[in-house]
């Protein structure tokens, strides 16, 4: 990967968490420019925290691609990860009151998303997932 391309993306998403510029917006809305990123960011609206295998169950994808698009919505500022063992666990940023806004709409408006209402319930049916601490997989 370019460093500078990467430098770039790196400004322009303290842009978009900070100050609500037109390059700084245009990060933050293009981050969401993908189905599984938006159903991901639905699912973040649910629960405060959620594993990245908590959203790879639910989703039915691959955990790299489950990865991915969570690195660009880290990087776009709408996502935080913190570190548990060998687990991340993945939460909404709210550092921007225009991140604010648009959270407070999507809540509102997914509801009616049938798509997303699924997500929902699988995330909520009962599993054991890699990241609980009662699994066999748990360091």
């Amino acid at each position: 990967m370019n460093t500078k391309n990467a430098d770039t993306r790196q400004e322009t998403a303290v842009q978009a968490t900070g100050n609500a510029d037109a390059s700084g917006i245009a990060a933050l809305m293009q981050a969401l420019a993908d189905v599984n990123r938006l159903r991901i960011l639905n699912l973040l609206l649910q629960e405060k925290e959620l594993c990245v295998c908590d959203i790879e169950r639910v989703l039915a994808v691959p955990q790299t691609r489950v990865s991915r698009h969570l690195t660009i919505l880290r990087n776009s500022g709408w996502v935080a990860a913190r570190r548990e063992g060998r687990w991340m666990h993945y939460r909404l940023t709210d550092d921007s009151p225009l991140q604010r806004e648009l959270t407070h709409g999507f809540r509102k408006q997914w509801r009616a998303v049938p798509e997303f209402m699924q997500d929902i319930a699988r995330l909520q049916q009962p599993t054991i997932v890699c990241c609980d601490p009662l699994s066999e997989n748990h360091p």
